[in-house]
């Protein structure tokens, strides 16, 4: 493949070669033959001219036969002197010209020096090839990986001012794991571009990396300054969210995930939300933290049109089944039709989450938790992916409750499928 651009480019170096020199060199050949083309036909038509007035002179019998030989003979020497001495200007003119002829040949070397390696380096072919190389996905090795970036690295030296190959070689760094070197290479564009916020991140996440994962003052000082460049930068937000989990301050983590979950989205917000479930399924031990006091607080159910069931909804590590298969926790009625009066779908991967029934999830007017006063909870795992429960389905159930009265969160720990459970 190299080969194959190797030709490619030098064939198409050389054709331009030759388009630059003829840009220099046609228009003079051109100019040359063309004003000795001009002059020849002026001496012409200045013999002919002059041959027909001796031609007349001589049969009006102004001038003897002798006398018009004479000057007729004069006149042709004549021409051929003007000839000669126009070709000995040309030729003359030939040797001036061979500067031109000397800058239209300096062309191309000069275009080769520049480019080259060797040379000025202002764009090498092998710049093309390092680029190349580096934007494959999947490269070859990470020997050929580490000897591609320290090829970059050697042709940075050189153009210090080639900012595109300098953020190249920070990501670079990073998918090597050089993250100490990645980050002194995306300081060097942060100091060009300090305002830069997407320069910022990418710096303090390499300081962040380098550190063992560790919010050292380095890496606190970086993070604080992407954050006010960019108060939503998701990188840095689950950073902070993540440091608090781990020294215990489970508070401050929420509030870090809860600000992040603004911009993220698909598979990055599920596993965001994942551990804020986890987060708070822990925080929810800990006396006096806001949401043990929820749990602690019971929901008076009383009024009818604001009737609420909070769910504590949790799976046995015995349970296995894949992250993305849908559990559906709703209430039913004890004594009624089966239809849910309330209910609500996620994947397994949100589990331990704390969950909310209420009147506004009734799936159709007059099945809601205001018509009917004793229900269940169910959470349950589906095989099918369909709500119709099946033998090979998990599920937890609740006790009966009355919404007439004072109603605790409801804890369920779905373990057991279906056909394993008595009825």
């Amino acid at each position: 493949m190299i080969f194959s651009l190797m030709t490619s480019f030098w064939l198409v170096a050389l054709a331009l070669a030759v388009a630059a020199s003829a840009f220099v060199l046609l228009p003079l050949f051109l100019k040359r033959e063309g004003a000795s083309a001009d002059r020849e036909r002026i001496n012409v038509g200045l013999y002919e001219e002059r041959l027909s007035e001796l031609e007349t002179q001589f049969n009006d019998g102004e001038i003897a036969e002798n006398d018009f030989v004479q000057l007729r003979t004069e006149l042709q020497q004549n021409l051929l002197v003007d000839t000669r001495e126009e070709s000995g200007h040309f030729s003359s003119s030939a040797g001036i010209g061979k500067l031109p002829v000397a800058l239209a040949i300096l062309v191309p070397v000069f275009a080769f020096f520049a480019y080259a390696d060797f040379g000025l380096s202002w764009g090498a072919l092998t710049d093309l090839e390092i680029s190349r190389e580096l934007k494959n996905d999947n490269p070859h090795g990470s020997g050929t990986l580490l000897s591609t970036v320290e090829k970059l690295a050697k042709s940075l030296e050189r153009q210090p001012d080639n900012h595109e190959g300098m953020f190249m070689l920070a990501q670079s760094y990073l998918k090597l794991s050089e993250y100490e070197k990645a980050a002194g290479a995306f300081l060097k564009l942060l100091t060009i571009y300090s305002e830069d916020s997407s320069l910022a991140s990418y710096y303090a996440e390499s300081l962040f990396l380098a550190d063992g994962r560790k919010i050292t003052p380095r890496v606190e000082a970086a993070i604080a300054k992407t954050l006010a460049l960019n108060p939503h930068d998701l990188n840095m937000l689950e950073i902070k969210g993540m440091d608090a989990f781990v020294k215990g301050e489970l508070e401050i983590s929420i509030e870090y995930f809860t600000k992040a979950l603004v911009t993220a989205d698909g598979p990055r917000a599920e596993l965001i939300r994942k551990g804020m479930a986890r987060v708070e399924v822990q925080l929810a031990q800990v006396p006096g933290s806001a949401i043990r006091q929820a749990l602690d607080k019971p929901v008076i159910a009383a009024n009818i049109k604001n009737r609420v069931i909070q769910v504590l909804v949790e799976v046995s590590d015995s349970v296995e089944v894949d992250s993305d298969s849908l559990v559906f926790i709703f209430a039913r009625a004890v004594s009624g039709p089966p239809m849910p009066l309330a209910v609500q779908k996620l994947n397994v991967a949100g589990l331990p989450t704390l969950v909310k029934l209420d009147e506004s999830m009734a799936m159709m007017k007059g099945m809601g938790l205001a018509d009917f006063d004793q229900v269940q909870v169910v959470a349950r795992i589906s095989s099918s992916g369909l709500a119709n429960a099946s033998p090979d389905d998990y599920e937890a159930r609740s006790a009966n409750i009355d919404l007439t009265e004072s109603v605790p969160v409801i804890k369920l720990k779905i373990e057991k499928k279906i056909r394993d459970q008595k009825i």
